[in-house]
């Protein structure tokens, strides 16, 4: 945050480091080489009492202080000091902030000479930045019109054919690279040197806007409440957030109140000079800090999810990032669910990253919503259908199934029928003869052809033999069926016990 000091004074060493920083621009030369000084001030016209003079027209473009005399409708008369009564000011009643008072005394700049009215034309706009040699001193502050660039710094005139020169590093707050930018306009700055001799006079644009900052942080900090908003502009950009300037006093935006999105980078949502709109969250008068909000001035995205997102819904999302627990989607600007683990696949995975990634957009089903704490957790795999659903149907007992090696242990091996159907065979219907090793017959990544044994859908179990692909064991009776034929014999007459 900006820590200027509210006092008016300039401390000893920043005086010492401005004259360094003149030195260095000057580079050696004097004011006039660099300005290419194109005339001289009349020193003669300049130092001659007015007061004995009557010819009007002298005073033309100069500043002449004044009591106002009467205020007649729109116009305000004015008579100048050191001027013959005979000719009287007047100025426009609009040029002034407020109704002046009758006997008020103030300075004005003459304009010109109306012969007709016998009247001096006169104007409050400007009077407070021209200068004339008698009237400039160290610290005041002159408007003047930059006239060309050098690599030092800004070549100036003020009104009345004064030059003068303003130093790169004294022409803002911050560093300018485009001096060029410049030229043609006009400039408030405060005299920072005076050299009557030579007509040589520095200016500072920094130091004048540096006071003009202060005064507007006092008054900033006077007025600012937590919960408005305001206007700002952007004064830099850091990875932890953004601080923007509310017009003397600077906040700071922090990353994650920059907006309901994810924020991966503080400048893919600002930028420096940029304009925006910001809410005041929290301030700390004694640290001279603020808080600032730029989501907190748009409409909150989580506000009535309920009633546009149900349990039981699907819908389309975004992958954000991933993490070893799970995926982070967005299923609306501003509103981010998570996908977890268990509920990206039907078969086992051990990273999320094995099936989505960043970037990918998917069909899943909404398994809750918490409005409260924001949070709505999201299955991929209910969402492309249970596999188990009529498993008994599609892997009857005795049929023959191609299934691939998904893992090995010491009693068996894993093997998947279908992605997120799993089954087991146990060592010892590997192979005919007694096996040691499951590695020595099977191996992860081996597809084979297998012989179900068992499916319990309820439980999501399968059995199944490798040995008995070859040779199918007998199926066994079901009641009713003779064990010997496996055929029903409903007509068959009990015997007669013998004897």
């Amino acid at each position: 945050m900006d820590q200027a000091s509210n006092s008016g004074s300039t401390p000893p060493e920043t005086d010492a480091q401005l004259e360094r920083e003149i030195a260095e621009a000057l580079g050696g030369q004097n004011v006039e080489q660099l300005m290419e000084q194109a005339a001289q001030v009349d020193d003669s016209i300049t130092h001659q009492a007015v007061a004995d003079s009557h010819e009007p027209k002298r005073f033309e473009h100069e500043i002449r202080r004044g009591r106002i005399c009467a205020i007649q409708g729109d116009d305000v008369f004015v008579q100048l000091a050191g001027i013959d009564g005979k000719h009287q000011g007047v100025v426009p009643l609009g040029q002034f902030e407020r109704q002046p008072r009758v006997g008020s005394i103030m300075d004005f700049v003459v304009e010109r000479f109306d012969e007709s009215e016998g009247l001096l034309i006169l104007s409050r706009e400007g009077a407070v930045s021209r200068a004339t040699w008698e009237q400039l001193q160290r610290g005041a502050v002159v408007e003047a019109r930059v006239t060309a660039t050098n690599k030092g710094g800004l070549e100036l005139e003020l009104v009345g054919g004064i030059r003068a020169f303003m130093p790169a590093s004294q022409i803002d707050l911050h560093h300018v690279d485009d001096l060029d930018q410049f030229i043609g306009q006009k400039l408030r700055g405060q005299v920072q040197e005076i050299d009557y001799r030579s007509k040589k006079i520095i200016l500072s644009r920094r130091r004048h806007l540096e006071h003009e900052r202060a005064a507007a942080r006092r008054k900033l900090w006077a007025q600012l409440e937590v919960g408005q908003e305001r206007q700002g502009i952007v004064s830099s950009v850091v990875d932890y957030g953004a601080f923007v300037d509310l017009g003397g006093v600077d906040g700071l935006a922090h990353v994650s109140d920059l907006s309901y999105s994810r924020v991966c980078k503080t400048s893919d949502v600002v930028r420096v000079g940029q304009h925006v709109k910001v809410k005041v969250l929290k301030i700390d008068a004694e640290r001279q800090r603020v808080s600032l909000g730029l989501k907190q001035v748009e409409p909150d995205p989580w506000a009535g999810i309920e009633n546009r997102i149900k349990v039981g819904d699907q819908v389309s999302a975004r992958v954000t990032r991933t993490a070893d627990f799970g995926a982070f989607v967005e299923i609306e600007p501003g509103v981010e669910g998570l996908l977890p683990v268990s509920e990206i696949s039907w078969k086992r995975i051990h990273k999320p990253c094995e099936v989505v990634k960043p970037g990918d957009v998917l069909r899943m089903g909404v398994l809750s919503i918490d409005p409260a704490k924001r949070r709505i957790a999201l299955s991929l795999k209910q969402a492309q259908g249970d596999p188990w659903i009529g498993a008994e149907r599609k892997y009857a007992v005795n049929s023959l199934v191609q299934a691939t090696v998904t893992g090995t242990s010491d009693f068996g091996a894993f093997v998947e029928l279908e992605p997120g159907v799993e089954g087991l065979v146990h060592i010892s219907e590997l192979a005919p003869s007694r096996v040691n090793r499951v590695e020595d017959v099977v191996k992860i990544g081996d597809r084979k052809q297998f012989r179900v044994l068992m499916v319990d859908e309820e439980q999501r179990r399968v059995k199944l033999s490798l040995k008995a692909v070859d040779h199918p064991p007998a199926r066994p009776a079901a009641p009713g069926e003779d064990r010997a034929t496996h055929q029903t014999d409903k007509k068959a007459k009990p015997r007669k016990p013998k004897g």
